[in-house]
């Protein structure tokens, strides 16, 4: 059995430290999903922070340790190159990473600042048939993954409207140039993936956001009203300045309800109400279990490698990304002038 050798930049929060929390499933990060595979080998790690580094090298035993990712991807012949790092920097890293023969790429969300930049970084992997994974997490949850069969398989009816939030605490006056967006861009990017997940290609936006410093800095808080092809209409909101983090879907069918985040799940179907003659209300029954469940990041990591084996990858494909990149920085487009309804590329 090939054994696929890994190397990773960044080895902060999602990239290995966040396997301290105690609270969280495990595993959690991209070191950890990546070592739970038994064809998988951690080779190399890249930080600019040595201490962090050090630490990194000591918890998954890996000697080959760099503070420049040149230098990594030139003295291993790694087989995927997981991207962790701000950003700004995830496209650029990513195609130096084909030119060093990486044969497939796992990058964190978003894609990048720069959409010219992740446009090229889509276009590079297909014409070379790199698999190319970014990593809206979800995508690999199994409770997500049955939400979707769910309503594949006409358990709600029609979709007719998807509201999400993802609401958070009031962010610092960050520069949009460096970050791209706040938190509609950070956070935000999982629920436009998770719109077109569930409700498919979407044909318009309008968009409103409160920016307290101005275009150049990043918004404290984004929301939408996102029409469908299908003819659904969803609304999306990201910050707020809340005292709270919260993640959350709410599908309503035309037979039923779906309600899933980060606080769990529950569905919801028609039934012959119990409080009114003549009327149908909706009833909650139990979410169904799945089978078997592994954290996402198994999941994702797991994709990877079947990705490289079969030469296309199935889910959560840079292609997916780069429509909800377009779709978030089009919010910011209609937000700016007034909500205007534009049309989603």
């Amino acid at each position: 059995m090939k054994t696929y050798k890994i190397g990773i930049i960044g080895c902060g929060r999602i990239g290995s430290l966040l396997e301290e929390d105690p609270l969280r499933g495990k595993p959690c990060t991209h070191s950890g999903g990546f070592s739970a595979l038994s064809n998988v080998k951690l080779t190399a790690g890249c930080d600019i922070d040595e201490t962090r580094l050090k630490k990194f090298g000591k918890q998954w035993n890996i000697k080959n340790l760099y503070t420049d990712y040149h230098e990594m991807l030139s003295e291993n012949e790694l087989d995927v190159l997981c991207i962790a790092t701000w950003t700004n920097q995830h496209a650029s890293m990513a195609l130096d990473g084909i030119r060093a023969g990486v044969k497939g790429i796992f990058c964190e969300k978003p894609i990048d600042v720069d959409l010219k930049l992740a446009r090229k970084l889509v276009q590079t992997c297909e014409r070379k048939n790199i698999p190319l994974l970014i990593n809206h997490e979800r995508r690999w949850d199994a409770y997500y993954q049955r939400a979707h069969k769910l309503i594949q398989a006409g358990k709600i009816g029609k979709i007719k409207t998807i509201i999400g939030n993802t609401l958070s605490w009031k962010p610092s006056a960050l520069p949009v140039s460096e970050y791209g967006g706040g938190p509609l861009f950070h956070d935000g990017t999982h629920l436009i993936d998770l719109f077109l997940y569930f409700g498919g290609p979407i044909e318009w936006v309008s968009g409103n956001e409160t920016r307290p410093k101005g275009i150049q800095y990043i918004e404290e808080m984004a929301c939408a009203m996102i029409g469908f092809k299908s003819g659904a209409m969803g609304f999306i909101e990201g910050g707020g300045a809340r005292n709270y983090f919260n993640f959350e879907l709410d599908i309503q069918g035309s037979e039923g309800r779906i309600l899933i985040g980060n606080s769990g799940r529950q569905l919801f179907v028609t039934r012959k109400s119990k409080r009114f003659k003549g009327f149908q209300e909706l009833e909650e029954i139990a979410f169904p279990e799945p089978k078997r469940y592994e954290t996402p990041f198994i999941g994702g990591a797991r994709n990877m490698i079947k990705s490289i084996q079969n030469g296309k990858p199935d889910s959560s494909s840079g292609k997916d990304a780069l429509k909800a990149l377009e779709i978030i920085y089009t919010i910011y487009k209609s937000a700016q002038q007034n909500g205007k309804r534009l049309k989603a590329k």
